[in-house]
């Protein structure tokens, strides 16, 4: 029990350095803080304007007179879209446009919400009943990302014994340390923000479930942290794929009874079912429809990429892959010399040792399975409208890591001086993001370059 508590120690202390400053107060960006008050008062809807324009869902009740009035009733929600220069269409919350010129057009109300899925805010609600705005959004990340290297360790260690990992308990620290500092994981811990807290809270549940999920041992606790995950990062949903495998096709070879596989079916799919439906019922209360998650409503529905694409589509693949693999810095002879895009960088850069990824030294029942979870995970991601930007390195990796856990585990790479080398580097290179990513030293480092849209 000692090593797991240093674990965390250690890794409390090393977030806590590099946020500095930033423990002092919440962040800019404390979007769950406002869902939680929102929360304790018993709605849905903000109890508070947002502070600023940055990624608050928020339509508009426009009511009506004249010939609107009598042909849609007095008041409609949704926005005007400014598609194609049509001024007067407006969208409604079912999808449905109208047009509605100025002279119908009377008072107007903005609703605004938190489109991000709203399991931290559920936890935040504690801390904001009792400090309510000021509750400290940078500490309560901190604290997640220091139990996420206990969950990276605790995971490994689990492959040791179970006999999937050849693993010491030492190689399992050093890769320890490479999840939890050597990658995008350390600069995302150090922040608060809504963008990064999910980030972090989404893996502390995925990695709890991939620990129970793991030869289906655990079903229903399996089923309570996926369910959290996905109530925390919507694309975790798709992990289910992992424990349905383990449960079918145990890494392990055993084959469960049939009347075992449906009891543990049934335990796992349970807690997911109900927090799923518990999500889509939390959709219609604010946007009117059980299958909008609220992204559209993004800057009053007026982000056109989204408008004229949606959130996922094949259009923005190109430049997700180039924004997780071949994006580099750029470099120049004349002032800044020295650049990073906002779009972030490839993942070969932020953690060197991903490398040994694609030379695996054993191939199994348990690497295939976490080789195909990768995939699956990847193809919400690399449709996704956004390549995470701003961003320091590919922050959506945090998604699928712990089956890039298990393929660094079992794979059976040897930790060499090559391989420590290159995790220190990550390091170093993760470290370097987490002092100067957005904050007043790193002003010139960061522009937003080669990421372009694809063309039309």
């Amino acid at each position: 029990m000692r090593t797991p508590f240093i674990v965390f120690l250690l890794g409390l202390g090393v977030f806590a350095a590099f946020a500095g400053p930033r423990l002092k107060i919440h962040s800019a960006d404390n979007h769950f803080v406002y869902l939680a008050d929102a929360f304790l008062k018993g709605q849905v809807e903000l109890t508070r304007p947002p502070p600023h324009q940055n990624d608050w869902a928020s339509y508009d009740v426009q009511h009506l007179k004249g010939a609107s009035a009598a042909s849609y009733g007095e008041a409609v929600k949704g926005f005007f879209t400014g598609r194609g220069g049509k001024a007067n269409e407006f969208r409604t919350l079912q999808g449905e446009h109208l047009e509605i010129p100025p002279a119908d057009r009377g008072a107007k109300e903005v609703r605004h919400f938190v489109s991000f899925p709203p399991m931290p805010a559920v936890l935040l609600m504690p801390v904001v009943a009792l400090v309510g705005y000021g509750a400290n959004d940078v500490i309560f990340t901190l604290l997640f990302a220091a139990l996420n290297g206990v969950l990276f360790f605790g995971l490994l260690e689990l492959l040791r014994k179970r006999g999937y990992s050849k693993r010491t308990p030492t190689e399992n620290l050093w890769l320890t340390a490479v999840f939890a500092i050597g990658s995008n994981h350390l600069w995302c811990a150090v922040r608060g923000q809504v963008w990064f807290t999910a980030l972090i809270i989404g893996l502390t549940f995925h990695l709890a479930y991939v620990y129970f999920a793991l030869d289906a041992r655990r079903p229903f606790w399996a089923g309570v942290m996926l369910a959290c995950g996905f109530a925390t990062r919507a694309p975790l949903v798709f992990a289910a794929v992992f424990f349905y495998w383990q449960l079918v096709r145990p890494a392990s070879g055993e084959r469960l009874e049939r009347a075992e596989l449906i009891r543990r079916f049934v335990l796992f799919s349970a807690p997911c079912v109900a927090v799923g439906v518990a999500l889509l019922f939390y959709n219609y209360a604010r946007f009117e429809r059980f299958s909008e998650f609220g992204h559209i409503y993004l800057a009053g529905g007026r982000m056109t990429r989204i408008r004229d694409y949606g959130l996922f589509h094949p259009y923005f693949i190109s430049r997700n892959l180039h924004a997780m693999l071949t994006l580099t810095p750029r470099f120049s002879f004349s002032p800044p010399s020295f650049q990073i895009s906002k779009h972030g960088m490839s993942l070969l850069l932020t953690t060197p040792v991903f490398a040994w990824l694609f030379w695996p030294r054993t191939r199994n029942a348990l690497t295939r399975c976490a080789a195909w979870c990768t995939a699956v995970m990847l193809v919400p991601i690399l449709l996704y409208q956004n390549t995470g930007w701003a961003q320091f390195g590919f922050r959506f990796v945090l998604d699928f890591t712990p089956y890039l856990v298990v393929l660094l585990a079992v794979g059976a790479v040897p930790i060499t001086r090559t391989f420590k080398t290159l995790a220190v580097v990550g390091m170093l290179v993760n470290a370097f993001g987490a002092a100067t990513f957005q904050r007043k030293i790193g002003e010139k480092i960061y522009a937003e370059f080669d990421c372009p849209e694809p063309p039309r």
